[in-house]
């Protein structure tokens, strides 16, 4: 599970840390629109993702961040179906003592939406899960592909799995 969260309080605080940065000015009435759902159509999804990538990395870089939206998928229906009917009823805590495979939590360092509580939180919920802090994406892509080497070569050891 990679820099996700177990409910949606989450956002209550990621809202906070978007509010007290200063990495970049927002354009709040866009921000709202971003998180409420109520996208326009995909290019006004990949301009509200393009905004608010900045706040995404602890090392900003402006070349970098715009080619991950350039490459990115953008499909604004899914987007707005997330916020307006997922957002509110998603809790999965419930759940995740019943999860019995070996599970990798990884969560970054800095990661101003989904921080760092939320996965400690999924990780005390499932009985055979590690917690890795990192900034796995991009900043740490390296090392975070050698932490899912090790946890696949731990959680399978008759696997060949390439380090």
């Amino acid at each position: 599970m990679r820099d996700t969260s177990p409910d949606w309080n989450n956002l209550k605080l990621a809202h906070e840390n978007a509010r007290k940065q200063t990495r970049v000015e927002l354009n709040w009435e866009n921000y709202e629109q971003y998180w409420t759902g109520r996208i326009h159509d995909d290019e006004d999804l990949k301009a509200r993702r393009a905004e608010l990538i900045p706040l995404y990395n602890f090392e900003y870089d402006p070349v970098k961040a715009s080619a991950r939206v350039e490459a990115g998928i953008y499909r604004h229906e899914a987007h707005n179906w997330c916020f307006q009917q997922n957002a509110p009823i998603y809790d999965v805590k419930p759940q995740l003592p019943s999860v019995t495979c070996p599970t990798l939590v990884t969560v970054g360092r800095h990661d101003w939406v989904t921080q760092v509580s939320s996965s400690e939180t999924i990780a005390s919920l499932i009985p055979k899960s590690k917690l890795v802090r990192r900034s796995p994406q991009f900043e740490e892509a390296e090392l975070f592909q050698q932490t899912m080497r090790d946890f696949l070569a731990e959680a399978l050891p008759d696997l060949e799995v390439k380090r």
